[in-house]
């Protein structure tokens, strides 16, 4: 039998905020600080510092966590994941609006992770379908147990909503026969039933099958006439 000894996450883990483990593991771990400085903190115009950096971030396996540190504390300086300043504005517009799934269970699991406003919601979401204490949901997020329950009202509250609009907006055959039988009327044919049906108008451009022994006749007297 094999053990795992080691202590050591795959590198796609989510780290947790105050996890600074990864830079240990960076590319650009143990560069002399004056070398560092002016590779990753360069100048606006100093493209030959600029494109050196970018080749040893290139093959740094912790890229994406020294992107997401950069974004989740909003660091206005330097190069980071790769990125300057403002390759990286696009994603901080785009920060709030992120929906991980991937943070959303590793905060769910207990990990201290930074949370945009829709992973948030996410989370709300699940605590409320999995009956969670308002308690446990402002430990997850980080927030007062009163914050914690409205929250989780309103979001009671949505799903409650959504359901009934569901169930009154059915179109299916089976919810339009079970309004019927609230109401005591008689529920409406399925329009497939009545397609279906012998007695049902067919298009005059449908295709009727007919039987091999009444072309035969007609083929046969073709043939004595051609004959």
């Amino acid at each position: 039998m094999r053990y795992i000894t080691t202590n050591t996450e795959p590198q796609t883990a989510i780290r947790s905020i105050a996890d600074h483990s990864w830079h240990s593991r960076g590319a650009c771990y143990g560069i002399n600080p004056k070398d560092a400085d002016r590779l990753f903190f360069h100048g606006p115009r100093n493209t030959r510092d600029r494109q050196q950096a970018k080749q040893v971030c290139a093959t740094c396996p912790v890229r994406r966590d020294c992107l997401n540190f950069a974004l989740e504390n909003k660091i206005e300086h330097g190069l980071w994941g790769g990125l300057t300043l403002k390759e990286r504005a696009k994603w901080r517009t785009q920060l709030d609006n992120r929906l991980d799934y991937t943070r959303v269970r590793s905060a769910i699991n207990g990990r201290d992770v930074h949370l945009s406003s829709l992973e948030r919601k996410a989370i709300t979401r699940y605590a409320c379908a999995r009956g969670w204490t308002a308690y446990r949901l402002a430990h997850v997020l980080g927030i007062t147990i009163d914050w914690a329950r409205d929250v989780m009202s309103e979001e009671a509250s949505a799903i409650e909503h959504r359901d009934w609009h569901n169930v009154h907006a059915d179109p299916t055959p089976a919810a339009t026969a079970q309004k019927a039988k609230d109401r005591d009327e008689e529920p409406p044919a399925s329009p497939i039933q009545d397609a279906d049906s012998p007695d049902a108008p067919r298009d005059s451009e449908d295709i009727v099958p007919v039987d091999r022994h009444v072309h035969a006749p007609v083929v046969i007297d073709d043939l004595r006439k051609a004959a």
